[in-house]
């Protein structure tokens, strides 16, 4: 049985570390364009006593000895994990390239709370034989969070527990939580949907990573501890200066606890039937074993009544939602209710309003507004959107209990709109003498909305049965009085070609049509040459 003790770095580097943190905090407030969803220092998640995070600092510093797989100060990473953060990264990269988070940052953050699930029996999937979870929040030797997921990820319906590889609290996972192994579950107990949630918690609010004070601020948003920023810090550079190795995910380790009331459990490598090396968690056995003595039962204790009082509402996701006119919505709105200790109120009426006269966007029914009630984890989710026939900005708010968030809605005609107007552009009249061409160019204008309607077909006809009538050529010169124009352009214009006055003065008539059945009649004059 091979056992690995944790060793803790305690020198200059550690210091000057905490020192210049220190310093840039004490520069000045820290100041951010974070909006009112993204988390604070005083967010659950943040709380320094939601369980014990492994504070232990590199130690890479032995002379021509290679970092291994189980040493507190070594940079080894089980490959399933080093998978998962870099995936983390790269999808916050197409997401929000401007928070710029380096993968190394989210390995920091899972390198504290869990020593990357090593021990707990991580597999290829991202999953654990052991569950990873903090210490009841009871309030008695950690921060006081009473149950907000009816004991679905921690086990515990009376209060919360911190849960999984990066330790998030449920309450946190309900606003954050992700997808990152595509398998259709959020669960912050596999490795990959916790570095995607982790990814995207650190992000939040529009932070970029690459500034110090914005990355400062996020870890102290995970946990309100400069020990745990600095930490973090460290394992970050260290992983960004080239010494992260990726080893098997059963390499024999001691996973980190963060709950101390759990015994301490080991893992032995153990020499499977095909000949290789799986890792094996022991939880040791006191000998001689003590008997318990008995004990009367406990005076039950009622349990205290919720507080049901909300005092925020966030958005989830994101609060600019860009699409095209004349669809139903993907991307539904969502927010969600807490109470003043940034737990869930459930059952809580959330009202949803589109606001703005120029828009003809609806909810299922035809309805501007509709109202849903808040799930377990405090979520409201508006039915789809139609967002209706006019191209522009409007608003969609929600309302709860006095307290309103928003979501901004920019519209675009789709490539395939068609015009619901046409019309000659400069509105100058059209005459010239017989036997010449119309002055040119004639442009005409296909709008819809007044936005330039791309996907719009017009047809163009000449009136008059003569052959000194006006006319257009084909190809090969020859007259035509019916031709279909090209499409318009960006700008919504089309250029006739050249028009041909014919040898007869009169009136006549240009028509254009659409397939849609709109019609634009243009007068045509033909004067008599001069003698």
């Amino acid at each position: 049985m091979k056992f690995v003790t944790p060793r803790t770095r305690r020198g200059l580097c550690g210091v000057a570390l905490a020192a210049s943190l220190s310093t840039a905090a004490a520069a000045g407030p820290l100041t951010a364009s974070a909006d009112p969803a993204a988390p604070g220092q005083d967010s659950p998640q943040a709380a320094p006593s939601r369980g014990v995070p492994n504070l232990a600092l590199p130690d890479l510093r032995k002379p021509g000895v290679q970092p291994g797989p189980s040493a507190a100060g070594d940079a080894g990473i089980p490959a399933t994990a080093l998978d998962a953060y870099k995936k983390a990264a790269e999808a916050l990269a197409g997401s929000q390239p401007g928070c710029r988070i380096p993968w190394e940052l989210v390995a920091g953050i899972g390198r504290v709370e869990s020593v990357h699930a090593s021990g707990y029996g991580l597999r290829e999937d991202g999953s654990t034989e052991t569950p990873i979870r903090g210490p009841r929040l009871d309030g008695k030797q950690f921060a006081l969070i009473r149950d907000t997921d009816g004991g679905r990820w921690d086990g515990d319906t009376e209060y919360d527990r911190a849960v999984g590889p990066t330790q998030f609290i449920p309450s946190t996972w309900a606003a954050w939580g992700a997808d990152g192994n595509g398998d259709g579950v959020k669960d912050p107990n596999n490795i990959y949907d916790a570095a995607l949630g982790t990814a995207r918690y650190l992000c939040a609010g529009d932070r970029d990573l690459d500034n110090p004070a914005d990355l400062d601020r996020a870890i102290l948003s995970y946990n309100n501890s400069r020990e745990y920023v600095n930490a973090v810090m460290e394992w970050m550079r260290t992983y960004q200066g080239g010494n992260a190795t990726a080893i098997p995910n059963d390499t024999p380790a001691t996973p980190h606890r963060p709950d101390p009331a759990v015994p301490r459990v080991t893992a032995v490598s153990v020499k499977s039937g095909a000949g290789s090396t799986v890792s094996r968690p022991v939880t040791p056995v006191p000998t001689p074993q003590p008997k318990p003595d008995p004990k009367p039962d406990p005076t039950p204790v009622p349990k205290p009544t919720p507080d049901l009082t909300p005092t925020r509402l966030d958005v989830l996701g994101s609060d600019r939602i860009g699409a095209e006119t004349g669809q139903v919505l993907r991307d539904r709105f969502r927010v969600r209710s807490g109470n003043r200790s940034g737990q869930a109120v459930p059952r809580q009426d959330v009202t949803f309003e589109i606001v703005g006269d120029d828009t003809d966007a609806r909810f299922p029914g035809g309805g501007k507004s509709v109202t849903v009630a808040t799930d377990g984890q405090g979520i409201a989710v508006a039915p789809p959107l139609h967002t209706g026939d006019r191209p522009g900005t409007f608003t969609v708010r929600a309302r709860a209990a006095g307290r309103d968030a928003g979501f901004q809605v920019m519209l675009r005609l789709p490539a395939t709109a068609t015009a619901d107007l046409l019309r000659v552009a400069g509105e100058r009249p059209l005459s010239t003498v017989a036997g010449t061409e119309f002055p040119g160019p004639v442009r005409i204008e296909a709008t819809r909305h007044g936005q330039p309607a791309l996907g719009t077909r017009i047809t163009a006809t000449l009136d008059g049965s003569s052959d000194e009538a006006p006319y257009f050529t084909d190809a090969d010169g020859a007259p035509v009085r019916t031709l279909v124009l090209p499409a318009p352009g960006s700008d919504g214009l089309v250029t006739l070609p050249v028009l041909h006055a014919g040898r007869n003065p009169g009136t006549y008539v240009l028509r254009l049509t659409t397939p849609e059945g709109v019609t634009l009649d243009v007068p045509l004059t033909v004067m008599t040459p001069e003698s």
